[in-house]
């Protein structure tokens, strides 16, 4: 699904770096605990320090709530369906949260939403 977005968003696999903020799938794909996530984190901090990215987009709530709190965007957390698309600037670097590609296997009418958002990447 991820790959499918990308296309449609005209963005080239070989330009995107994927990672998750949980390094380990939890058990029976549920949503990570806030103590696995924190257990995680310096690895993803380190990624992120080394990678030097432009542009985060972040897939779901969990990696959106974690990177918006960790560089400076806190004030501006909101449910999802509020930020979804929305680019945000650090001092580092944007933010842009997205639904997780997963959400529309789940809920189809996502998916249109998710190829709009993508194509807000293609432009930064």
């Amino acid at each position: 699904m991820l790959d499918e977005l990308l296309v449609s968003a005209g963005i080239e696999r070989k330009d995107v770096y994927v990672t998750n903020i949980v390094k380990d799938r939890p058990p029976g794909n549920r949503d990570p605990l806030p103590d696995e996530i924190e257990i995680y984190a310096p690895f993803l901090d380190r990624q992120i320090e080394i990678i030097k990215p432009k542009v985060i987009a972040t897939l779901g709530r969990f990696s959106m709530q974690y990177v918006m709190s960790r560089y400076g965007l806190e004030f501006e957390l909101d449910s999802i369906s509020k930020l979804h698309g929305k680019v945000f600037t650090t001092d580092k670097f944007k933010v842009v949260p997205l639904y997780h590609p997963a959400a529309a296997i789940y809920n189809q009418h996502l998916l249109d939403t998710l190829k709009e958002d993508f194509k807000v990447l293609k432009n930064l």
